[in-house]
């Protein structure tokens, strides 16, 4: 198969790994970056082209068609990576994820309301619009608070307020800067762990529970944080399966805590990193991805 995989930093851990992967099962691999990418539309045929660029200076040339799409690109592409997999898409090639569903999970104000739909439970949440007084949407959620930011990963975005006299300093701060914020009670049973379930079509490949630094209360691997073998309960696979469903995803990272309330799902992120949890789960994940395109080819 000829893949194409869209990734501004094509050096990365994961995309080093999908390449080798892709490679050593006898498949062609381009990794592009998607803000690269030119889209146009036509009238007449060929009503789709894609063109790309290397760098600024250089001539740009069409794009082939692919056999599949595998999208890499983090929260700051998100727009023109979602435009280029909605591309492919109206072409029937089969993307790795595709912009619906990465658009619906990289809006974790919208991707809460779906898992809250479909009955999943979510920290207790609230989005409060520009002109709502800070000081009384703070008092829909416990303190401390934690603030987030509608789009990012990595832990970037993410703040803990201590008491509600900062959250709100922090609400208005960002508010007039025209940086909404959604706001969630503080699991403090958690003391900074989480549980990242790797899901692939319909099973739980890989496991590992994340543990944040001393007084760091994110537990993301890029926030220094280290992570162990975790044994998932039934309950907690079925939870990340059907949370992973209701956003349409075919691969994703769901990330479970476990709270006096029962499980809650924080977040199911559509490009979930594989450096920690393959060297935490000793699970070739990479490979078990490119096998999942593989599969839909055979059906």
């Amino acid at each position: 198969m000829k893949l194409l995989m869209l990734c501004r930093e094509p050096r990365l851990y994961s995309c080093q790994r999908l390449k080798e992967s892709a490679e050593d099962n006898g498949h062609q691999i381009d990794i592009l970056d998607p803000n690269r990418c030119l889209l146009k539309l036509s009238k007449n045929a060929p009503h789709f082209e894609l063109y790309y660029q290397v760098n600024s200076k250089s001539e740009p040339y069409l794009l082939p068609d692919y056999d599949a799409i595998i999208p890499r690109f983090g929260s700051t592409s998100t727009r023109m990576g979602c435009a280029v997999l909605r591309h492919f898409r109206t072409k029937n090639i089969f993307c790795l994820n595709d912009d619906v569903a990465f658009l619906k999970a990289r809006d974790k104000w919208l991707s809460l309301q779906l898992l809250t739909e479909q009955g999943i439970a979510v920290p207790n949440s609230a989005l409060s619009g520009a002109e709502f007084s800070a000081t009384q949407a703070i008092l829909q959620i416990q303190s401390p608070t934690i603030l987030k930011t509608l789009h990012g990963s990595q832990g970037i975005g993410v703040i803990l307020a201590e008491n509600r006299k900062s959250a709100v300093s922090i609400m208005e701060t960002l508010t007039q800067a025209d940086v909404p914020l959604l706001m969630q009670d503080f699991i403090q049973e958690a003391q900074g762990t989480d549980i990242r379930c790797f899901v692939i079509g319909d099973k739980v490949v890989a496991t590992m529970q994340r543990i944040g630094q001393e007084d760091e209360f994110r537990a993301n691997f890029h926030r220094g944080g280290s992570a162990e073998k975790i044994q998932l309960t039934e309950q907690e696979k079925v939870l990340a399966l059907k949370a992973t469903k209701c956003l349409g995803l075919d691969v994703a990272g769901v990330d479970l805590i476990r709270s006096k309330q029962g499980l809650l799902v924080l977040e199911v992120n559509a490009s979930p990193g594989l450096e920690m949890i393959e060297k935490t789960s000793g699970i070739d994940i990479a490979l078990q991805m490119i096998v999942h395109i593989e599969k839909q080819f055979k059906r």
